[in-house]
């Protein structure tokens, strides 16, 4: 991952950090909506609260008996991250201008105005900040390289990844999916290609120090192929999941048709599409390039190939 970028980043993350540390109680909940803002305004900061929330959404409940006055206690560290992630998100949404003061008091009874709001930072926003720090290094940001890794491709390499599809079909799925391995090369990600498992052979699968990996799969999509062809690449990629042991896999597709693909699933705050089965979360990348021949204003009605959460996975009864 680029280090330029990284240090940015994290500077930035510090200084509004601080910033939030130095409000008292009555400007505080207006500062902490502020700094919720940035932290969703960044794709990167964003993807890794995604991330955090798809594991562990249990902790939702959690957060909804400590802002109702309950004080549970947690077991593990990555349940105490998620729950205040969760915290802060519920408080920023609240109408009481001081709940955070509220929650703070709970938890130290002898506390007054500023200092429940103290009690607040020390018990939800440090550890959700020393956990986004953390993360910025690590690979479970990848969800936000491969949006990185869509724009470079429809906005400046359309006409020449067509071109290599074009130039040989038969390869042309390979070929394209080098492009991906070389640009995560080029942000430093460490993978293996095409490693074998119990289900066949994923794409690429990182090799990364930490216990997580990156599970991800490339297919190509055209008119001919129809909507089962992405119903089994989804299968596909969940297996993989499975098969070594991930909590997220992520479907990439190089769309060369003209009708656009919709995955009208429940979870898509920041527009990739993702689904989440049996502790098993897949995204779903679309990248178009398709080369348009006609205008936008000549195109006519907007056609779409749409596949829903009950078409990919069929409950038995």
């Amino acid at each position: 991952m680029n280090n330029e970028l990284i240090r940015s980043l994290r500077y930035k993350l510090q200084k509004r950090t601080r910033r939030l540390n130095s409000t008292g109680l009555q400007l505080f909940h207006l500062g902490l909506k502020q700094y919720w803002g940035f932290l969703q305004g960044d794709s990167l900061l964003s993807s890794v609260l995604e991330e955090l929330e798809k594991k562990k959404p249990e902790m939702a409940a959690e957060a909804d008996k400590i802002l109702q006055g309950q004080t549970p206690g947690f077991s593990t560290e990555m349940e105490i991250v998620a729950a205040s992630y969760f915290v802060i998100k519920k408080c920023v949404a609240h109408t009481d201008q001081g709940i955070e003061g509220s929650v703070g008091h709970r938890y130290d009874r002898d506390s007054k105005d500023d200092a429940s709001v103290e009690s607040f930072r020390s018990i939800f926003l440090e550890p959700l900040y020393d956990y986004i720090d953390e993360q910025l290094d690590d690979q479970r940001a990848i969800l936000a390289q491969l949006k990185r890794y869509k724009h470079r491709c429809e906005w400046f390499r359309r006409s020449r990844l067509a071109a290599l599809w074009n130039a040989d079909t038969q390869q042309g799925e390979k070929n394209l999916a080098y492009d991906l391995y070389e640009y995560l090369f080029e942000q430093g990600i460490e993978f293996s290609i095409e490693p074998r498992s119990a289900s066949g052979i994923a794409d690429l699968v990182g090799a990364q120090t930490g216990p997580e990996r990156l599970v991800a799969d490339a297919k190509v999509f055209t008119s001919d192929k129809g909507k089962h062809y992405l119903i089994n690449a989804f299968n596909q990629i969940y297996s993989y999941t499975v098969d070594f042991n991930e909590p997220f896999g992520y479907l990439v597709v190089f769309k060369f048709c003209p009708e656009d693909i919709r995955f009208p699933f429940a979870a898509q705050e920041q527009s990739v599409p993702c689904m989440t089965h049996n502790n098993k979360t897949i995204f779903v990348l679309v990248i178009d390039l398709c080369e348009e021949q006609e205008s936008a204003s000549k195109r006519g009605p907007l056609r779409t190939i749409e596949i829903s959460e009950e078409e990919l996975i069929r409950v038995k009864q």
